[in-house]
């Protein structure tokens, strides 16, 4: 019975926090939020009340692609870039065409190019995202114009840019939700400041999850709003995603760092189990397990991380997998470095039918892309100019050049045997688009200029699922693995944290960085079900390797430690 009351009493409390936000009459809101604390819910609320002329913006696609699922049918749901992109083909920017190309690699074409005609000129995005109004932009910009091209940070700026030279044009909406405000550059902040002119809006975030300082984002923007007198404060403290273990070495890491002087003005906030849903699971679960791994290597024999986890998901009730399947989220969840990622993917793959880690391969210039470019336009700039990425250096340094001395079309400064070489690519690319026969010759010549088969290049232009079968409920545990900052959006019912290792995780253990203390929390807070923090003493030739001293700032009565070692993998063999 008490733990009836206790829950019914949870369940009063959080309603009151929730209605607080949904009964404010202040046209600007922020909601100060840790993970799992009901976000969606209550924008969905919020937005219920509001009719159908509403915005929801956050900032990474998979982030969007949640929100979308709650919120579609109450807002237009977009990251930043996605909604700027939008805006750019209905609205007249100088400089460029509202049919213009959307490329992300842009900053690295413009890069290259500074690199020839302006070499005191670089960190272009930097710039950019820091409003940082000088030189630097004024080329960016002017490149961009003659590729008739934008990417994803000067499509921001662009409508930003309009719509301050144009107030009367903003775009007015019955409600804004923004997410994940913690993880906002100068440069985003300042386009929500622009958008709240003649809207109201409810910004959320947590400072303790701010990871996003490679993009220049600060958790200053976040804790300047809790104080601001333009908006009301809230929070939502209740999480029906972690157990009581969890929440508990979350609180005990942000106090840890405080003690020890990180996190300066970080938000007061209350981060509580929402025992009606989690109690059951608090008491499965009652500890985190620590697993002290003496050696790491790629080679099966010694991959023994691999093996410690690979014993840990045969324990997994099969129940629980279904749940995780039927709720669409990875049954298990493997966060860590790269280099750790790629050596326990290669292990796992072979032992289990769904496992799955894509490594980030944005930042690479694809030759394919700039012909699929020249298939809608073979005169586009754009995609000449990234065709000469592939080209030598030298012809690349002539023709960027004259471009900017001429300002003529690339495709006017090349031989004509160079263009009718890479025309006749395109022509065979605009066959298999438009799933024309290709003659063995053409399919040879793919080979030498692409380097792929045919199949290969019909994947890449018409998205052929090569493996149907991976989607396929066969009772196998969904795995996933991904880097702490790929991680954001996604949780996973049993999440390893792999490499907690002083010099790994923190880098420097005297002096961690907030950065890192943040990805701890975003780490810990991904666990539905059971946390494991696993260390290595050894990586490789490595030797020496000390567990991470994070692990010491959470409760040692909250950790079960797992020593594996050599008995320890016999006796997984001997099983």
């Amino acid at each position: 019975m008490a733990d009836n009351n206790e829950h019914q009493a949870q369940i009063e409390e959080r309603k009151k926090y929730t209605d607080l936000i949904l009964n404010s009459t202040a046209k600007n809101k922020v909601v100060i939020a840790g993970a799992g604390t009901g976000k969606s819910f209550t924008f969905k609320s919020l937005l219920t009340t509001k009719g159908n002329n509403s915005l929801a913006l956050t900032f990474i696609n998979n982030l969007a692609g949640d929100l979308a699922k709650d919120l579609s049918e109450l807002a237009d749901v977009y990251t930043f870039h996605g909604y700027c992109k939008s805006l750019l083909h209905k609205i007249s920017v100088d400089g460029i065409e509202k049919n213009f190309n959307y490329y992300p690699l842009l900053p690295q074409i413009i890069t290259t190019d500074a690199s020839i005609l302006a070499s005191h000129l670089s960190k272009f995005e930097e710039a950019i995202q820091k409003l940082e109004e000088d030189e630097r932009i004024e080329f960016y910009l002017k490149r961009a114009n003659y590729y008739n091209a934008v990417g994803h940070n000067d499509s921001v700026y662009r409508v930003l840019k309009y719509f301050m030279a144009n107030n009367s044009l903003i775009p007015k909406f019955a409600q804004i939700v923004v997410d994940e405000y913690q993880d906002f550059n100068p440069l985003e902040v300042e386009f929500i400041e622009l958008l709240s002119i003649p809207s109201p809006v409810l910004i959320a975030g947590d400072d303790d999850q701010a990871i996003y300082g490679f993009k220049h984002a600060s958790p200053v923007h976040i804790r300047n709003k809790a104080i601001d007198k333009e908006y009301e404060l809230f929070e939502l403290p209740y999480c029906s995603r972690c157990t009581q273990v969890i929440i508990n070495s979350v609180i005990n890491v942000t106090n840890k760092a405080k003690e020890l002087g990180f996190l300066k003005n970080r938000i007061d906030k209350n981060y509580i189990c929402f025992m009606p849903e989690k109690g059951k699971d608090s008491g499965i679960y009652p500890k985190i397990i620590y697993a002290s791994c003496s050696i790491q290597n790629k080679a099966d024999a010694r991959n023994y991380i691999g093996k410690f986890i690979e014993s840990e998901i045969k324990k997994i009730p099969q129940e629980e997998i279904k749940l995780a399947r039927s709720n669409n989220y990875p049954c298990v969840l493997i966060l860590g470095q790269s280099q750790y990622l790629k050596q326990i993917y290669g292990y796992l793959e072979s032992r289990f039918p769904d496992v799955d880690f894509t490594e980030r391969k944005d930042d690479d210039i694809d030759k394919i892309e700039g012909y699929r470019i020249l298939i809608r336009d073979k005169n586009s700039n754009l995609g000449w100019r990234i065709i000469l990425e592939f080209e030598s250096d030298d012809l690349k340094r002539s023709i960027i050049n004259s471009s900017q001395t001429t300002n003529s079309n690339i495709a006017n400064l090349l031989e004509p045997e160079f263009i009718t070489r890479h025309l006749d690519v395109v022509s065979i690319l605009s066959k298999i688009v438009n799933e024309e026969d290709v003659t063995e010759g053409e399919t040879n010549s793919l080979k030498a200029v692409l380097n792929l088969t045919l199949e290969e290049v019909k994947v890449i232009f018409h998205k052929i699922v090569e493996d149907e079968e991976k989607s396929i409920d066969d009772g196998s545990p969904t795995i996933k693995l991904s880097t702490i900052n790929g991680s954001k959006g996604m949780s996973g019912g049993y999440v390893f944290i792999i490499n907690m290792n002083d010099g790994d995780f923190p880098k420097n253990p005297r002096v961690p960085t907030d950065n890192e203390i943040c990805q701890l929390v975003v780490a810990l807070t991904r666990t539905r079900k059971q946390c494991y923090l696993v260390a290595n003493k050894r990586f490789g030739l490595k030797y020496g390797i000390k567990q991470s001293s994070f692990i010491s700032w959470i409760d040692q009565n909250n950790i079960k430690k797992i020593v594996v070692d050599a008995n320890y993998v016999r006796n997984l063999t001997s099983q």
